[in-house]
């Protein structure tokens, strides 16, 4: 799919204000909705796209590279859909069939639940749940108590309580906020184990991994953030090379120079990414399963794609000048959008 230029000159219009307000505008969401961009792997039909996942990868980096928070936000939204295979047919429909239906949650354990009849009572709070303004459903993590086992739950809206306190200094659109729980009940239905969950057999996505699932997603949505840096960057320099002034003309050769070598080490790098993914992919299509040595080459082109993004950033950044450093500029905004989503910490190597 491609966006229009009129639905990215809308997003981009809209972004100063959305990082002030922390949220998207409903016109905003209305393309998210309109492209089904949080179904992208949910059942035809339920609504939904089920599109390949090398497919879906490059629509989270153009969608990155249009506007941070709008990325993160739609490579969150649509990364619940993945869940849509471990239920069975009938919850599934329940949770995934609305028009408008995304979830929200996190992959931490911080959370408790207590078996009861028919399913588990369930206190916790889980930090940094992106788009928890617009979710419809949420998931979260938790111990079940008197053991070691951990389990995955679903809420649902009315269950929840939000904390309004996100105050990153980048993504500050994806509203990323705490949810919270107290004592509710949840079915067992309405539980999973993404490791040994129920896998649909017409969807090759809900046996793709979860780790390197995430991994992909996440990087490129960094490599969407750099790729709209250096546009900006180059926007930025351009005026420098109109005109006759010698030192102006000088600063924008070299700044356009140290702009097109960091460029394309980026490049270079996204391709190496594409790649790997697409052989994985392939893979699971062909044989229906991938060794760990790919999945871990999946991780690795992941982590190193999101390095390359940082250190190509950082390179360009001390020739940009002050207006770089504003905190109100466009190029400042995706600076910190960049530099909040590569924390994340499956880009990390520990």
């Amino acid at each position: 799919m491609e966006f229009s230029s009129e639905e990215i000159a809308l997003i981009r219009e809209q972004a100063a204000e959305a990082e002030e307000r922390c949220a998207l505008s409903r016109e905003v969401l209305d393309v998210i909705y309109r492209h089904r961009l949080f179904k992208l792997f949910v059942p035809q039909k339920l609504g939904g796209a089920m599109m390949p996942l090398p497919e879906a990868v490059r629509i989270f980096e153009e969608a990155s590279r249009i506007d941070g928070s709008f990325g993160w936000l739609v490579t969150i939204g649509s990364g619940g859909g993945y869940f849509a295979g471990v239920f069975a047919p009938e919850m599934a429909t329940s949770l995934y069939a609305p028009a408008d239906a995304v979830v929200a949650g996190s992959g931490y354990v911080s959370g408790e639940a207590v078996c009861i009849d028919g399913g588990y009572q369930v206190s916790g709070s889980w930090r940094y749940c992106s788009g928890a303004d617009n979710a419809t459903i949420f998931t979260a993590n938790c111990r079940i108590q008197g053991s070691d086992q951990v389990r995955s739950f679903i809420f649902t809206r009315d269950q929840v309580t939000i904390s309004h306190d996100w105050d990153a200094h980048g993504l500050r659109a994806t509203g990323s906020h705490t949810i919270q729980v107290d004592k509710v009940f949840v079915p067992w239905q309405m539980t999973f184990d993404i490791a040994n969950g129920r896998r649909s057999e017409d969807a090759v996505i809900y046996r793709y991994p979860c780790i390197p699932f995430a991994e992909v997603s996440f990087a490129a949505v960094c490599a969407g953030i750099c790729r709209h840096y250096m546009e900006e960057a180059e926007a930025m320099n351009r005026h420098y090379g109109q005109g006759d002034d010698k030192a102006n003309l000088k600063r924008y050769q070299t700044v356009m120079s140290v702009i097109l070598s960091q460029r394309q080490l980026l490049e270079a790098e996204l391709k190496r990414f594409h790649e790997v993914l697409g052989i994985s992919w392939q893979l699971m299509l062909d044989d229906g399963m991938v060794s760990e040595a790919v999945y871990e080459e999946v991780g690795n082109r992941s982590r190193i794609l999101t390095s390359v993004a940082l250190t190509t950033a950082q390179a360009v950044y001390p020739w940009l000048g002050l207006g770089a450093a504003m905190q109100h500029s466009t190029i400042n905004r995706i600076w910190r959008d960049l530099h909040t989503a590569s924390q994340h910490i499956l880009l990390k190597e520990f």
